[in-house]
């Protein structure tokens, strides 16, 4: 134990000798004891660059065993002061400073290698080794001695770096010392400066050179940084996705485990990087991120599940983004309970409108008893009513927003036994789609000028408008990653990773879907064709399908099959309704890579109904029965696509349907009619079963629930997934 004795404000050090009285002082000696430390740290370390002339801090802490800190004095010193000096408060100068005490004015020393070590009471930090090197113009970076030269590394695959630093046109690397080496993004390469083979290594540690492995598709940025100077950067691209196939493992009757097999660009199999596995139909097949499918028990329904090679997680960082689909997919069917399947359906209208203090009743129905639930009340009256595909919420699109004296789209939590609800005040409009995962959602503003389309998160409750006229419809990727927006002539594509995209069109779309494996966009319109086409990986394009007539609705099947007769292979379709006609597209391709290319062939079927112009067009998820709804029919015109046939239910009362909702197991159909009544139809049967009243219950309601005395009918329906 060190004591120093202080008196007053000055630091004396009194020693005795024999035959002396000592050192005399009136003032009171106070004595402090500083504990002997075990450790030293001294920061930065092990290496630190310097200009001469510049000037760096150091830090140093003593420890005791326990690695708590002690309160100190600290000493600094340089192995060399010619080339580096340190001032008592750890400020280093490339050079000598005027004042080791009160440090003022660092003169620059010469070019150099030194130590510079931190001490009290004879303990001693490790030395952090200091280059001081002339001024650098640049830091050049490029591959290291004997580099194969690939325009890209597969996954698990190395390639050597390496820095150079340049000073009035000659090589100073010599004297710089350590660089260090970062990546943009992290998830595309691990880096390594101690990795076996690399040269001008230092205790272990290559002072310029990297290797760099290739870890996850996509392509990053490497920088090179000594002292205060930071490279331009070089690119580092570990293998794109080209092709995924899906395989089943295992299989029962109620669950699939998927497991893909993936080939970058150089043709090399590599481990499945982070893919994104998607469920055409998740409430009522589910699919987890490891490729576990499985069925919701006993409701029936179907699903086509992808796993997709969708950036931000694989094939990151390329721009634009480059999303690849699976050469194949996976169907599952979900089989029906023995006592039938059962669920719920919701009911609204929007006819309270834009009348003052009318409030709108929401109306559960539960299958297949059909019995009525507790009346919830819209704050602000729907104009659309859509639910998402996991059933957790329903989107109520409203007229006005915030701005116009609205309340805007109106959540509604469904999930749980009591319904709650939420706004999103600056998205009015209605609603055209919401994403496969539920996240994102489109809504159209046709009413107010300028028109706008939002496009609302869910995940951070965010809302981004663009400005586009006359959007009517919407589709999502099945990954969610990217969405058709159609405007008249003008198809706009958003992307959850690029910029609004606006492609001109030969001719108006009415609507939008995508090919079940994703990788292609179409359009019901767009072309003098009929349907037209676009990639979903670059949207590339249009390749158009000629059809009898440009179709109203589109909408695709589930998974593969041979359903038309010039269907060789299993393919996969479209129902395109054209009314006289229907028409299935068969489609052919093998996605590959972010450019794949599709044949496809088209058969007409006449509806046996006339011309009509139809409201809606529903297809079952097991994609057997496609249901018209016409206002101008008094009856549901159904194509059955096995049989490729016609035939019609009937609607009782010669009422026309308003709007109507399918059941997952395509066993009902739920129809809203112009008598105010809603009509359950039995798909199997071909025929009405029953009618669901609403017993002194007008939709139009008064604050406190009560009957508005202008009377207003359902219009709106929806079922729960």
């Amino acid at each position: 134990m060190v004591k120093l004795y202080i008196a007053g404000l000055g630091l004396i050090l009194c020693i005795a000798f024999s035959g002396l009285t000592g050192c005399g002082t009136n003032s009171a000696v106070k004595t402090v004891s500083y504990p002997v430390p075990t450790s030293i740290l001294l920061s930065p370390t092990p290496t630190v660059s310097m200009e001469i002339g510049t000037t760096s801090q150091f830090t140093a802490t003593a420890l005791n065993s326990q690695h708590d800190a002690l309160t100190e004095p600290l000493f600094y010193q340089s192995s060399d002061p010619t080339i580096v000096t340190v001032a008592s408060n750890g400020l280093a100068c490339a050079g000598s400073w005027d004042s080791t005490t009160a440090p003022t004015v660092c003169t620059p020393g010469r070019v150099g290698v030194a130590t510079v070590t931190a001490t009290a009471q004879g303990i001693y930090s490790q030395s952090t080794t200091i280059y001081v090197h002339p001024h650098i113009d640049s830091i050049t970076l490029s591959a290291g001695p004997n580099q194969q030269n690939l325009p890209c590394q597969s996954v698990g695959n190395s390639y050597i770096y390496q820095a150079r630093a340049i000073s009035a046109g000659a090589d100073i690397t010599p004297t710089v010392g350590q660089f260090f080496w970062s990546a943009l993004n992290t998830k595309v390469a691990t880096l390594s400066n101690t990795a076996q083979g690399l040269l001008n290594v230092v205790h272990g540690v290559s002072l310029n050179q990297v290797q760099v492995t290739a870890a996850t598709p996509g392509t990053t940025p490497l920088f090179a940084t000594v002292g205060t100077n930071t490279s331009l950067p070089i690119n580092f691209i570990t293998c794109a996705v080209q092709s995924i196939v899906l395989q089943v493992r295992s299989s029962t009757s109620s669950t699939q485990q998927i497991t893909p097999i993936v080939t970058d660009v150089l043709g090399t199999q590599i481990p499945p990087p982070v893919l994104t596995y998607s469920s055409s139909q998740q409430g009522s097949v589910s699919v987890s991120s490891s490729g576990a499918v499985t069925n919701t028990t006993g409701t029936g329904g179907a699903a086509t599940l992808i796993a997709s090679c969708t950036p931000p997680n694989c094939n990151i960082g390329f721009m634009p983004s480059q999303p690849v689909y699976p050469e194949n997919v996976v169907t599952q069917v979900v089989p029906v309970a023995s006592g039938g399947s059962s669920g719920t359906i919701y009911v609204s209208s929007t006819q309270c409108g834009n009348r003052d203090s009318c409030f709108t009743a929401l109306i559960p129905i539960t299958y297949p008893a059909d019995t009525l639930g507790s009346v919830s009340i819209f704050s602000e009256p729907p104009n659309s009513m859509v639910i998402s595909p996991l059933g957790g919420d329903l989107f109520a699109g409203a007229t006005n927003g915030i701005y116009t004296g609205g309340l805007g789209l109106t959540i509604v939590s469904i999930a749980g036994s009591t319904p709650s609800a939420s706004q999103a005040p600056g998205a009015p409009g209605k609603v055209l789609a919401v994403s496969p995962d539920t996240d994102t959602v489109i809504i159209s503003d046709t009413i107010h000028v300028p028109n706008q389309v939002y496009v609302y998160t869910v995940a951070i409750n965010s809302i981004a408008a663009y400005a586009i006229t006359g959007a009517t419809a919407a589709a999502f990727s099945p990954d969610s990653l990217k969405g058709f927006i159609v405007a008249g002539k003008q198809l706009y594509v958003f992307s959850k990773l690029d910029p609004m995209r606006m492609i001109n069109l030969s001719t108006p779309a009415a609507d939008a879907a995508f090919l079940p494996e994703g990788a292609f966009g179409f359009l019901a319109g767009g072309s003098t064709a009929g349907v037209t086409a676009f990639r979903t990986c670059d949207l590339g394009g249009p390749f158009p399908t000629s059809t009898v007539a440009a179709p109203q609705f589109i909408r695709p099947l589930l998974g593969t099959n041979q359903l038309i007769p010039f269907d060789l292979t299993p393919n996969y379709h479209f129902l395109a309704l054209d009314p006289p006609n229907i028409e299935v597209i068969s489609v052919q391709t093998t996605p590959t890579g972010c450019t794949p290319t599709f044949n496809s062939g088209v058969a007409s079927f006449n509806l046996g109904q006339g011309n009509f112009v139809a409201s809606q067009f529903l297809v079952s998820e097991d994609g057997s029965k496609a249901f018209i709804i016409s206002p101008s029919l008094n009856s549901i015109p159904v194509f059955d696509t096995t049989s490729l046939s016609t035939s019609s239910i009937g609607l009782n009362g010669q009422v026309t349907p308003v709007q109507a909702a399918l059941t997952p197991d395509g066993g009902r159909l739920y129809v809203v009619a112009s008598d105010g009544l809603v009509h359950v139809l039995d798909t199997n049967l071909g025929a009405e079963i029953g009618q669901i009243t609403f017993p002194a219950q007008n939709f139009c309601l008064t604050s406190v629930g009560l009957n508005q005395p202008y009377p207003c009918k359902p219009d709106l329906i929806a079922v729960k997934p």
